[in-house]
């Protein structure tokens, strides 16, 4: 990872190749104890993307792998639980022949470079277990 612009409020990274974005994510939410919202494009040679099904309370997820896909757009948040944090995060995705696809990112590996922008907040935000979903949700 490459920091190209740092600020108290913004910061612009390069993710490089190889390196999975949510662990990246991860690590900077750890290293100020904050939130942020962030937006990522680029490349990529893995995705793991999920859906959720509400009535079986249950992720499937599927991997998509190519030496080189797109990535469209990725957006999301870090939030809190446990003194954790907990990345959230959709993305759309193409290959070589122009198809898309997207979901819930479980895993965001770089093939060439996320280009990642993170606008930090003044405060953690919180997910907290709920009980109709089964998931963690933000919360006050």
């Amino acid at each position: 990872m490459q920091i190209i612009l740092e600020s108290q409020n913004k910061s612009v990274i390069k993710i490089e190749k190889g390196e999975d974005c949510l662990e990246i994510l991860k690590s900077l939410a750890k290293e100020r104890d904050k939130s942020f919202l962030f937006s990522i494009i680029g490349a990529c040679s893995l995705v793991e993307l999920s859906y959720y099904d509400l009535k079986n309370r249950k992720y499937f997820s599927k991997e998509f792998t190519e030496e080189n896909m797109e990535i469209l757009n990725v957006n999301g948040n870090v939030a809190w639980s446990e003194d954790e944090p907990i990345v959230h995060a959709h993305g759309v995705f193409s290959n070589e022949n122009y198809e898309t696809f997207g979901g819930h990112v479980v895993k965001l590996v770089i093939s060439l470079t996320g280009e990642t922008i993170i606008d930090w907040l003044p405060e953690k935000i919180i997910k907290k277990y709920d009980e109709e979903t089964g998931l963690k949700l933000l919360s006050k």
